[in-house]
């Protein structure tokens, strides 16, 4: 059996979301290292625990999967055997002079999860590296609805543009203005979001569940847009768990054209909506959810749909 083991300080997120489907979805044991090992296990979210666990004692454990590492974990790297699987999720976790990370690479066997990040790695630092789909766990819903019309559920940080969201709410009537969840980063509200009135739609952040609930309502169910304008430098094109997680509700996404255009997987009008032609890409968002549930909008849920079986049966 795949033991998981997480060494990373971040407990929302990408990483975090990933780590928790995988153990869902194959129902693999899951590991933190800790100063010693202890016989009970604690809650990491979504339904999943986690087992602090001394190195020593981890490191008699076969075949470990690092689902994540920063750079607080960077130590303990060297100590793995050979060929541990590591997934590199980004091009940023290699960034850095002196990253001990990127001079053991080639001591791990290489998984990543998006094509862009499989090419960057061979392009830039001569790495091969097996692509994998990210694994989705087909969580039980609920019959709860949301009260929300259009929500974005991505961190709120310089990379995912909550500005535009926040542009889009100005044109937007009052029951279909975007809602905001989430963990926040505080440097990037109080630099850029302080001319918008970002409190008034940010709700927080959501507890780690699967469905999404938030007062007891699933937010996702009978939601009809979902918006999220990641553009990450060297990265993108492909899936991302807040996209699946909208997909699997037959929420209707609308994306970047920057993460668009890096990849194949997402099509303008076919398969999700595409904003960012325009110095104005809030109007371009308050546009599409002004015009509402359509013969197009029906389109683009079902033509995404599809995406999800890649998602769901993937072998890991």
């Amino acid at each position: 059996m795949t033991n998981l083991v997480y060494m990373a300080k971040p407990i929302y997120g990408g990483w975090v979301t990933f780590t928790a489907h995988l153990s869902l979805k194959y129902e693999y044991p899951l590991y933190k290292i800790g100063k010693r090992t202890e016989k009970n296990k604690r809650n990491y979210g979504y339904d999943v625990s986690y087992q602090n666990m001394n190195i020593n004692d981890l490191l008699q454990k076969d075949d470990i999967m690092i689902t994540a590492v920063d750079k607080h974990y960077n130590e303990y790297l060297h100590m793995f055997p050979k060929d541990t699987k590591l997934i590199i999720h980004d091009p940023t976790e290699l960034k850095g002079k002196n990253n001990p990370l990127k001079e053991l690479m080639s001591h791990f066997k290489i998984i990543t999860i998006r094509k862009t990040v499989q090419s960057l790695l061979l392009q830039d630092y001569g790495i091969h590296s097996e692509y994998k789909p990210h694994p989705f766990y087909e969580y039980q819903k609920t019959n709860k609805s949301s009260p929300y019309h259009s929500l974005s559920i991505s961190r709120i940080d310089f990379d995912k543009h909550t500005e535009h969201i926040l542009e889009a709410n100005k044109y937007l009537d009052n029951e279909k203005q975007i809602y905001i969840f989430g963990a926040e980063n505080r440097l990037y509200v109080h630099h850029k979001l302080k001319e918008y009135p970002f409190h008034e739609f940010w709700k927080g952040k959501y507890p780690k569940t699967l469905p999404l609930e938030y007062n007891g309502q699933d937010l996702l169910n009978d939601c009809k847009f979902v918006v999220d304008m990641s553009i990450i430098k060297e990265d993108g094109g492909g899936t991302q768990y807040t996209f699946l997680e909208a997909i699997y509700h037959q929420c209707a996404l609308i994306l970047h054209k920057e993460w668009v255009e890096k990849g194949n997987t997402f099509i303008k009008d076919k398969n999700c909506y595409v904003v960012g032609y325009t110095d104005d890409p809030g109007k371009e968002i308050a546009d599409i959810i002004e015009t509402g549930v359509d013969d197009k909008y029906h389109t683009i849920v079902t033509n995404a749909s599809s995406l999800l079986k890649t998602h769901t049966l993937t072998k890991w």
